[in-house]
């Protein structure tokens, strides 16, 4: 909504929903992206015989694209304010059914799907949503109040709806979508806070982070063997789980075992070379060779028959992307819709980098899907979504009458 005055001088409040608004780059991006995607998932499933594929895994996928675009654009044209009145119903329906994933039997030994005729459901996809749309109404509120307080004994209920989520998607086990969690939090909570203090604070955690990973990577000998001796002997970790940092340590770690997913993926990536050995030319890709290459590592399959080039233009269209989340974010003209777009650029920036980089031995394998890309209807139609409440955002802009048309809450 923009402020217009009329001919006497008087505000106008009016409600802008012009398809000038409608952030067509990012909706072809997605198009684009999905595009992609089932061209990967034919060329990873087609002509396997992995029990653990889904049959006509590629044309589910363009089923749920469907759905999911259908989905984009309903929640693109009703006004995002409407998430911020029912805000707590959602995240309380999402987290019954996260909850829910218990009472089932585990798939590949995880709870984390509820099963319905012809599909599963995991709720944690949509849950990373619930979050993002529960902590944005939660900080709008602060901000709105006229004596704010951003001390922890005033906002300790937004951790409360990060933690509750995350410590039930860590039991499942599902250690990549809890690390996203966390990311929405942080990202969402420096926004926020927006103090100097903190952003140091945050900083130099990062830091430490950073450091933690270099140094284990520049010893590696010494970092296995305090894997090993104490992650292991002290039970601080699943057993997969300290495989999978072992893995990375050491490349060569097992790998007829616990080496070998992650050995297959180096291998697929490497032989793709420049360009490529061609769509479904791939040796590893058209043998099965990548174990959830069709999942977790389809990245690889882009690697191995697209090479350097088609797995560089993959990576572009995911930066224009996020590119046109901040831009959204930039210009919005309320907190709620800087707060709501922020989120969704934390959790497909987070899940991006971190699904590329444990292909890449960049960081220990976590099981973190490829957004548009990965197979996975629930994962796809909550993405889905997300782009839309973006894109909401977009076309549905108040102003008050006080307010300066064409300024945005970061500029403030």
């Amino acid at each position: 909504m923009f402020c217009n005055r009329d001919r006497f001088g008087k505000g106008v409040d009016t409600v802008q929903r012009s398809w000038r608004n409608v952030d067509l780059v990012m909706v072809f991006v997605v198009l684009l992206l999905t595009s992609f995607s089932c061209v990967l998932i034919y060329a990873a499933t087609t002509g396997k015989t992995n029990p653990l594929i889904p049959n006509h895994a590629w044309l589910k996928q363009l089923l749920f694209s469907g759905v999911g675009f259908i989905a984009m654009w309903i929640a693109a044209f009703v006004d995002y304010r409407f998430l911020q009145r029912i805000h707590w119903w959602i995240y309380g329906v999402v987290l019954v059914m996260l909850m829910a994933v218990f009472k089932f039997r585990p798939v590949q030994g995880a709870h984390s799907w509820i099963p319905l005729p012809g599909l599963s459901l995991q709720p944690s996809e949509f849950m990373k949503l619930a979050i993002i749309i529960t902590l944005a109404s939660m900080m709008a509120t602060v901000d709105e109040q006229e004596s704010a307080s951003y001390r922890l004994r005033s906002t300790w209920k937004m951790w409360v709806v990060m933690v509750v989520p995350f410590l039930l998607t860590l039991k499942e086990p599902a250690l990549g979508q809890a690390l996203v969690m966390f990311a929405i939090f942080s990202t969402m909570y420096v926004v926020f806070l927006r103090r100097m203090w903190f952003v140091l604070g945050v900083s130099v955690f990062v830091m430490f982070c950073i450091a933690f990973i270099a140094v284990p990577i520049e010893f590696p000998t010494q970092a296995m063997n305090f894997v090993q001796k104490v992650i292991l002997s002290h039970h601080l970790l699943h057993g997969y789980q300290a495989d999978r940092i072992l893995t990375w340590l050491d490349p060569n770690y097992q790998l007829s075992g616990a080496g070998y997913e992650i050995h297959q993926v180096q291998t697929a990536i490497g032989s793709g070379e420049l360009t490529g050995e061609g769509w479904l030319q791939g040796v590893e890709t058209s043998s099965g060779g990548v174990p959830n290459q069709w999942n977790d590592y389809i990245f690889s399959a882009a690697g191995e028959e697209f090479g350097f080039v088609g797995s560089s233009i993959l990576v572009l269209l995911f930066l224009i992307l996020i590119y046109r989340l901040v831009r959204t974010a930039s210009r919005a003209q309320d907190s709620f819709g800087v707060y709501i777009t922020m989120g969704v650029v934390a959790m497909f920036g987070f899940q991006v980098f971190e699904n590329i980089a444990m292909d890449m031995y960049m960081s220990p394998s976590t099981g973190i899907t490829l957004p548009f890309i990965s197979y996975g209807g629930s994962s796809l139609v909550a993405n889905f979504l997300c782009v839309g409440i973006v894109l909401s955002v977009a076309l549905h802009q108040r102003l008050s009458p006080t307010y300066t048309a064409g300024s945005s809450y970061f500029s403030a």
